[in-house]
């Protein structure tokens, strides 16, 4: 029997997948889905529904809009609707659209079955009204036939049900009990006869008596009527009372312009009687029939039927002790149950899947039902009743049962309904299989599927699907709005270098807990991967309420992490997108969070940007300056320039610093403040980092050997901070103080303060083990920290680099001074020396020196130079020990 489907038609997909995929297949129905309104007329117009779940709120439409459609093509389709609100005129038209029923959000899934009975009994009834009404058009067809062809019915071609319901109204009309049917043998290709003695459908005997097929057949083959008449002595059929048939006629019926069945009827006039003469009756096959079916000798048992019963019950011994034995040897529970009495049969195998080995349970199916979880209950008596009622092939359904022991554990059952012949269920049995360990592993796997292994958080995929449906309601909801927060922890980088990857799994765990304590319910918290996560805040009321969210995060992240012992400080980057840019695609919105949070990175990290329009071309340019960059490393766009380092006391040159310089082929020559940032992003300032550190130690000892200084020159390069997290830092310094030649000694290795704050004790290590080497540390832009001090004490320094942006105002800026005096005597007590950077005139000079400050760099002693002006004061100074000239 062929299925009815049920087309639901919901954007929400957990939702659809449920009904569609559990709920409809159990209740032995076909499902479609459409998950919009122009997917849902698609399918209406291709296949034949008896049913619609609609969605009143669709993407791209209403529910309304798509049953206005529906009617316009020239259909009407039973639909239940489901709504959150709704008017008496939206009712009005609802109805005289189709709709037979409402169901309110969320759904609850007894009501919803309830409906769906509702929907379907109707559709039935309104089905076999229809079936009826073209039933009776059939048998007014028959009924003109007889008409036309006489009163007398004795046969007719049974090609359907609806035949045998129009014949037996013939039988009716000729005031006979009994008939014949004309019956065609599909395995032999012959006709036979079967009498009739119950028109209201008791089984029927087939009678072997003369019937001319081949004639009938002629009938339905051409559509000719044929008559048949007899001269002989032997009538055509003989009855036990003496009354013969002379002539037959066989008349086709058509319907449709076809051939629906043969009627064949005696012709009175040719009647005579057989026997006595004297007495004259008109008598039809109908009479016929009922002589015939009382005659014993038609229907009597042969010895060859009775040896066949012997044979099928002894079988049936058989089969019965087979079925005893695998019962006993069956893994599985088996379970029978006799729907007439209401017992239930459970085997011991059934018993000791649930512990129940040494229990006695009752006969009763509540032994059952009793222990299935109460989410599952109703669900296993709907696939039982779907199952006996005849619905589905058979039982299969998963379901978690009380154990013994006071878990739960998952089950499958599987049945089979013995029917008789009528089709009615009066027996049905089965089996129970634990399957516990698949069901823990596939909802592993489901979870897996959409959520992140490390975290426990949401994944992109389930962020994306719960965004995708975020997007479609501002579309049909104008009060309706939400925001997206992109979140990127700042130099996260140099935790996972430096204190382990393990350390920061334990950090980004850290921080999911942290924060997801602090989100509602209704929004969404996911990783996207890496330290990259993602918050939908769902429902908003009022764009502040994002940013409210985003100062909340920047406050908690700001509390110190313990990690192993060790305390880690971090901060993160926001983006913002807000829902009223009018997005389509979930995409896009994750898109420009993640271009506002680069542009949040660029204004200096630990903040938060709300995205605009023109951010995209910034992050446009980022992304071509990022390209840009890795084709200069491979076409060698980079040079070095040379800043002299100068002791103040002696107005001496003691070294240089070696500067990176980007000659770019459009931009000209670009300093690191330009692409520095991008560098260090993308993971490029680690090749960048050493190939300026080869070539300044390769130039300095060049010009060492060239030009004698006494002492010796030195060369300063400023490292990035996360070159001391990765592990052969020392091993490649080593490398290239080799490969150069140049003595550690006159190596500075220059690291800014602010990366101070990421070290630990593997950074300290490294810190040891350059100057055990001879390598000389210095602190580059210090003052502008955040907690250097308590770090100087720690680390092994040479020298202190004060930031010229307290250089540059200490002739007018009073509080300046006051710091740029303090740090020159802070190298004095911790025994290193202190470097003035920025210094661009005389009085900044002079005030130095009456610091006692040890060396200087800026414009006003000496400005950066490329390699060749490098050469030409490097001749200059050579024969005057190294005096610079400059203003005194």
């Amino acid at each position: 029997m062929e299925k009815d489907t049920i087309v639901v038609v919901d954007d929400d997909q957990l939702v659809a997948n449920f009904i569609a995929g559990k709920l409809l297949p159990r209740m032995g129905y076909a499902t479609l889905v459409a998950n919009d309104g122009k997917s849902a007329l698609e399918l209406v117009k291709r296949n034949h529904i008896a049913l619609m779940l609609l969605d009143r709120e669709l993407p791209d439409m209403s529910g309304l809009d798509l049953l206005r459609q529906i009617v316009k093509d020239g259909r009407l389709v039973p639909t239940i609707m489901i709504t959150g609100h709704g008017s008496e005129k939206v009712a009005v038209e609802a109805f005289r659209l189709g709709v037979q029923d409402y169901l309110s959000k969320p759904l609850d899934t007894s009501a919803l079955i309830e409906a769906l009975n509702r929907g379907m009994t109707q559709t039935r009834l309104r089905r076999e009204k229809e079936q009826l009404t073209n039933q009776l058009k059939e048998q007014v067809a028959w009924l003109k036939t007889l008409a036309r062809v006489g009163r007398s019915v004795t046969s007719s071609l049974d090609n359907d049900e609806v035949l045998r319901r129009i014949v037996a109204a013939g039988v009716e009309l000729t005031h006979a009990q009994e008939g014949f049917l004309a019956l065609l043998d599909e395995s032999t290709g012959k006709i036979y006869l079967r009498a009739v003695k119950n028109i209201d459908g008791e089984k029927s005997q087939t009678l072997r008596l003369p019937v001319d097929d081949s004639l009938v057949g002629s009938v339905i083959r051409t559509g000719k009527p044929v008559r048949i008449n007899h001269s002989g002595d032997e009538p055509l059929l003989k009855v036990s009372t003496g009354y013969l048939v002379q002539s037959l006629m066989h008349v086709p019926v058509y319907s449709k312009g076809h051939v629906m069945g043969v009627l064949s009827v005696d012709n009175p006039t040719n009647r005579r009687a057989f026997g006595d003469e004297d007495e004259i009756k008109l008598i039809s096959l109908a009479d016929y029939a009922a002589v015939a079916i009382e005659n014993s000798r038609l229907f009597e048992q042969t010895d060859q039927e009775l040896s066949e019963r012997k044979r099928v019950e002894a079988a049936l011994r058989e089969s019965e002790e087979r079925y005893a034995l695998a019962v006993q040897g069956a893994n599985d529970g088996v379970w029978d149950w006799n729907l007439k009495t209401g017992k239930v049969y459970y085997s011991e195998r059934w018993k000791s899947i649930l512990g129940l080995m040494n229990h006695v349970l009752t006969d009763s199916p509540d032994e059952w039902y009793g222990r299935v979880h109460p989410q599952d209950v109703e669900l296993l008596k709907l696939d039982t009743s779907s199952h006996i009622a005849g619905h589905t092939a058979h039982l299969e359904n998963e379901h978690r049962i009380l154990h013994n022991d006071g878990t739960y554990r998952w089950v499958i059952s599987r049945g089979l309904a013995v029917r008789d012949e009528h089709g009615l269920a009066y027996r049905i049995a089965g089996s129970l299989n634990d399957i516990t360990d698949r069901k823990t592993a596939e909802e592993r796997l489901l979870h897996d599927a959409f959520h992140d292994t490390l975290t426990g958080l949401p994944n992109r995929a389930l962020l994306l699907d719960r965004l995708r449906l975020a997007v479609a309601r501002t579309h049909r909801r104008q009060d309706y709005s939400f925001a997206v927060l992109f979140l990127d922890l700042d130099r996260f980088k140099n935790i996972n270098d430096s204190l382990g990857h393990l350390a920061g799994d334990q950090l980004l765990v850290a921080i999911a807990q942290k924060l997801q304590t602090g989100l509602r319910a209704t929004d969404t918290f996911a990783r996207l991967g890496g330290d990259e996560f993602v918050i939908l805040l769902d429902d908003l009321e009022d764009d502040p309420g994002a940013v409210r969210v985003a100062e909340w995060i920047n406050q908690e992240l700001k509390k110190p992490f313990m990690l192993s012992g060790h305390t880690v400080f971090i901060t993160t980057s926001i983006g913002i997108v807000y829902s009223k840019l009018n997005y389509d695609q979930p995409e896009d919105v994750l898109r420009d969070a993640d271009i506002a949070m680069y542009s949040a990175k660029a204004s200096g990290r630990a903040r938060y940007e709300v995205f605009e329009p023109p951010m995209r071309k910034k992050i446009t340019d980022r992304l071509s300056l990022e390209t840009q960059l890795r084709q200069a490393l491979e076409r060698q766009e980079f040079n070095l320039h040379y800043q002299p380092i100068v002791s103040l006391e002696y107005n001496r040159l003691i070294g240089f610093e070696a500067l990176l310089r980007w000659q770019h082929p459009q931009r000209g020559l670009l300093s690191p403040n330009e692409f520095l940032e991008v560098a260090e992003d993308t993971g490029l300032i680690t090749p960048i980092d050493r190939w300026v550190l080869l070539q300044a130690c390769q130039q300095m000892k060049a010009w060492q050997e060239q030009y004698i200084f006494d002492p010796p020159l030195t060369i300063s390069v400023n490292l990035s901070g996360n070159q001391f997290c990765k592990g052969d830092i020392i091993e490649y310094i080593a490398w290239v103080l080799s490969e150069s030649r140049l003595p550690a000694e006159q190596l500075k290795i220059e690291i800014t303060e602010n990366a101070l704050m990421d070290f630990n004790e593997s950074t300290l290590q490294v810190f040891h083990a350059l100057r055990s080497m001879g390598v000389q540390i210095q602190i580059d832009d210090f003052g502008i920290g955040y907690s250097s001090l308590s770090y100087l004490s720690q680390f092994p320094i040479n020298a202190l680099k004060i930031d010229q942006y307290f250089v540059q105002q200490i002739p007018t800026d009073s509080n300046r001074l006051k710091i740029v005096q303090a740090i020159v005597m802070l190298t004095q007590h911790l025994d290193v020396v202190v470097i003035a950077e920025g210094v661009e005139n005389a009085q900044q000079l002079a005030q130095l020196k009456a610091m006692g400050c040890d060396y200087g760099q800026g414009f006003y002693l000496a400005r950066p130079m490329d390699d060749q002006d490098a050469v030409v004061l490097l001749e200059k100074l050579v024969g005057s020990g190294g005096e610079m000239d400059y203003p005194p």
